[in-house]
């Protein structure tokens, strides 16, 4: 071989780049790959292809798979017959009463049109979602019946009082929880408790006014309205006509307070209504060692207020002084009645102790 073709092929390898020797090796390495998954393919079908005993398997087997195809074909067809259409929708109440506001016309006139589906594919979530919607409803449970009904249980609303707010009258349940109704409807509720506080607060009103009812049972009487003040003050009136104002409450401590003022109160009211002339209207608990009183006199056509001491009510009664609490008693009329210009007076009867 001469020198000149030497150089000749010394040139032409010199041309190659390292691009061009890299895509190379990458086109083989693919090549190899792709030899390799034929290889490994063929290597796993040919058992199959080769052997009788697998072939009969996967006859049998594509074989039920068409027939099963076949099999749900039928049964969807006979599904969408129309003896499976819902035709029949039957109302129960949950507490086995009468349902007072759910009927079969409101159903139809609500609800039927919106249900979708047979006895088959209809959705017993989405239709218990749409009974729920309705005005009366607070929950509700669906279940089929063969061959195309549906039985639905309905806990009504059971309404305990009004709750008044800035977007109009609402009423209120048992849970403390608000709904709107037609009010003309629940005017069928008697005596109906009257509620108002700031937004959000009904479950702790309905919570207080659940508590104030039971401890109101040893005084006979029963909360007919009950304000939460934006400052989360506390006012109830009760059946028996009087006012009370029971203080604040942020917390627990305050809620056992409440208590403890109530509790106060009914040990010290028996004794202390028979020295009042007059029937007690307004009872003010917001005081440390005491309560305020105020009630309308027979002579005069307004209100006197009194303020009652708790530590002088207890003593004047272990002193066996019932003269004792008459003279305070006549002592705090007189000071009314000169002080008395048309205006609520208020006398505090205090011994030597400060109210709040």
């Amino acid at each position: 071989m001469s020198s000149n073709t030497v150089n000749a092929i010394k040139n032409k390898s010199q041309q190659i780049s390292f691009g061009e020797v890299l895509l190379n090796g990458f086109l083989s390495t693919i090549k190899g790959m792709l030899l390799g998954f034929v290889t490994i393919l063929a290597f796993v079908c040919s058992p199959i292809w080769n052997s009788a005993e697998r072939m009969k398997k996967l006859t049998h087997f594509i074989l039920f798979a068409f027939m099963g195809l076949i099999l749900l074909w039928v049964l969807f067809w006979i599904g969408q017959r129309p003896v499976f259409t819902i035709n029949q929708i039957q109302l129960q109440s949950n507490n086995d009463q009468n349902l007072a506001h759910i009927n079969q016309a409101l159903v139809r006139s609500k609800v039927v049109n919106q249900l979708t589906g047979n006895f088959f594919s209809i959705r017993l979530d989405v239709t218990r979602k749409i009974f729920e919607e309705l005005s009366w409803v607070r929950s509700a449970s669906v279940r089929r019946v063969w061959p195309n009904g549906l039985i639905v249980t309905i806990e009504e609303q059971e309404p305990v009082g009004m709750w008044g707010s800035n977007e109009g009258a609402k009423l209120i349940n048992q849970y403390g929880e608000l709904f709107t109704v037609n009010l003309a409807e629940a005017e069928l509720y008697k005596n109906l408790v009257e509620f108002s506080g700031p937004m959000n607060s009904n479950k702790e009103v309905m919570d207080l006014y659940q508590q104030l009812n039971e401890w109101f049972i040893p005084f006979q009487a029963k909360v007919t309205s009950l304000n939460l003040s934006s400052r989360y003050s506390w006012t109830a009136k009760l059946d028996n006509g009087m006012t009370f104002e029971l203080g604040r409450d942020l917390d627990q401590k305050d809620r056992s307070q409440l208590k403890t003022r109530l509790n106060r109160f009914f040990k010290v009211w028996p004794d202390a209504k028979e020295k009042l002339p007059n029937k007690i209207e307004y009872v003010d608990l917001r005081y440390a060692n005491g309560f305020a009183i105020r009630g309308a006199s027979k002579t005069e056509s307004k209100a006197k207020e009194l303020v009652l001491g708790t530590v002088v009510i207890e003593e004047a009664l272990q002193d066996s002084g019932r003269k004792k609490v008459n003279r305070l008693h006549q002592e705090t009329l007189e000071t009314a009645s000169k002080n008395n210009v048309n205006d609520l007076q208020k006398t505090k009867m205090i011994d030597g102790r400060k109210s709040e």
